[in-house]
């Protein structure tokens, strides 16, 4: 993944997905916005004790830089669970934490600040994909859930899907308790869990060929300068977004 910038705001890319004339994305970091600390600056997440008005005008910046529209969105109430939901319409899905839709325009939503965003592609089928994937739905496998649905509701061959997992809290700073290390065996080395690998690893069980999940390795605990961290900050911090959406055949 690499940052391009957009005036006084940098958007995340993956260079699989950038340019690509089917597809808009986008990760947001905390640099551009105008919320003040522990939220600075570019906080969009409305579950905190941020002044709304400020997150209000930190997600207009944002989708504009996206060239979206906000009213066009498809977005979960995540609640570190395992329901997978296929958008239709804009709006709230309540008690989501993955969903997926083939409507062209219909932007897809997640917020995190170390939870693993997971971005899924398939070309062949046009249809996209975005897993919010925190220790919770990991445990629960919740990547292979949403290709399966994918699979069976959009005849999607796991083989062609493309998925980019993007900046999350990595092995080097996930420190967990005995109990969640149970739960991941195998993955946790010196108290540490690598979710990296972990969700690689189911969407490779779920069908996908190695070759088409890419890592973006990048520890928003380390670089605490350019993503906000839960874990990093003790709770009190903003919120970034994960965005993917179709673009209409005949703005192609």
């Amino acid at each position: 993944m690499f940052l391009e910038r957009r005036g006084n705001l940098f958007i995340g890319r993956f260079v699989g997905l950038w340019g690509n004339p089917f597809v808009f994305h986008g990760f947001s970091t905390r640099k551009g916005g105008v919320s003040s600390s522990p939220y600075d600056t570019l906080n969009l997440g409305f579950n905190t004790a941020d002044d709304p008005q400020h997150t209000e005008t930190n997600r207009n910046r944002f989708f504009s830089a996206l060239g979206i529209s906000s009213e066009n969105l498809a977005i979960p109430q995540q609640i570190h669970g395992t329901n997978v939901e296929i958008a239709k319409t804009s709006g709230i899905y309540p008690e989501t934490d993955a969903i997926v839709t083939n409507v062209p325009e219909l932007g897809l939503v997640i917020q995190v600040a170390d939870c693993v965003p997971i971005f899924l592609y398939d070309p062949n089928r046009r249809v996209i994909g975005l897993v919010h994937s925190g220790w919770k739905g990991s445990r629960e496998k919740l990547g292979l859930k949403v290709i399966k649905i994918l699979s069976q509701a959009f005849q999607s061959n796991p083989s062609e899907i493309l998925a980019w997992i993007g900046p999350s809290i990595g092995p080097c700073c996930y420190s967990v308790n005995q109990e969640v290390a149970s739960y991941f065996s195998g993955y946790v080395q010196n108290g540490k869990l690598d979710l990296w690998a972990w969700n690689r690893d189911i969407l490779i069980e779920a069908g996908l060929n190695p070759r088409h999940v890419r890592v973006s390795r990048l520890c928003t605990a380390c670089h605490s300068e350019w993503f906000f961290s839960h874990r990093k900050s003790g709770g009190n911090t903003g919120r970034m977004m994960a965005v993917i959406g179709l673009k209409k055949k005949e703005s192609i």
